[in-house]
């Protein structure tokens, strides 16, 4: 991947940073140390910068606390970008509506998490995942068929110019289909980043696209996949694979309806 936030790391004790997440490595002989913390967007004015720096001075606070991974005197240890690990459900700016019959397109920001890879015995494995935002988690679904996932607090958008430039976040572009006889009036949508890779589009990073096709409120929804990226995106490269295979016609439940919230 030829973009210097992202590559194999020296031996030299490092710092960086991506949105609002804090990171400092150290190596001692087959160690590598690792800490993180999060800033507070509202104390910190540079919360959301973009600058990555793997050769920074180690600046951690002394209370912060290291965790230890032993590997190899050889061990190449890299960083790359990576997905969240559950589900996040965006709200659109207002309820949504789309009826019967038609279908609409809708773009939001995923932060992405700083994956540390172990390359030793030229096998990769992951040492350590750290969010470049603190999320906060969520219940989706009914209790007993529900699942945990991460509230997004950026909304649902319909044009992607109106996400702001951000490499500490990825676009996602989902599109909606209503192919039900009944209106789909919903507040918020659920996406299943686990089944996305990463592609790296020049100024943005982008996932692949969803399509999710609604066929009535006591159904659940169709997933697909696309393999690559947004068709708008070209010459985009993958950079970072999904957590979990992607599955093509996924079942699953998208969208919490007006009335499941509001009981009318």
């Amino acid at each position: 991947m030829e973009n210097p936030h992202w590559g194999r790391l020296d031996r030299a004790a490092s710092t960086w940073r991506l949105g609002s997440s804090r990171v400092w490595i150290r190596v001692r002989d087959d160690e590598w140390e690792v800490a993180s913390t999060h800033v507070d967007d509202d104390q910190d004015p540079d919360a959301h910068t973009t600058t990555i720096d793997h050769t920074g001075p180690t600046d951690a606070p002394e209370e912060i606390v290291w965790t230890r991974f032993v590997t190899t005197l050889d061990d190449e240890v890299s960083t790359r970008p990576g997905l969240p690990d559950r589900p996040v459900v965006v709200r659109p700016a207002s309820p949504m509506v789309l009826l019967p019959g038609r279908w609409g397109r809708f773009f939001f920001r995923v932060p992405l998490w700083t994956m540390l890879i172990s390359n030793a015995s030229g096998r990769e494995l992951v040492m350590s995942e750290i969010p470049s935002k603190a999320l906060k988690s969520i219940w989706f679904g009914s209790i007993a068929g529900g699942e945990l996932c991460y509230a997004i607090e950026a909304p649902l958008e319909r044009s992607v110019e109106d996400l702001e430039v951000d490499r500490s976040f990825a676009i996602c572009e989902v599109t909606v289909r209503n192919s039900s006889r009944e209106r789909l009036h919903f507040e918020r949508i659920c996406v299943h980043v686990e089944y996305m890779s990463l592609f790296d589009g020049g100024d943005r990073l982008w996932t692949n696209e969803v399509r999710v096709t609604f066929k009535g409120s006591e159904q659940v929804s169709q997933l697909s996949f696309l393999p690559g990226p947004p068709h708008s995106v070209s010459g985009a490269q993958r950079v970072a694979p999904s957590r979990l295979p992607p599955e093509s016609d996924l079942i699953k439940r998208s969208f919490a309806l007006i009335r499941e919230i509001t009981g009318i």
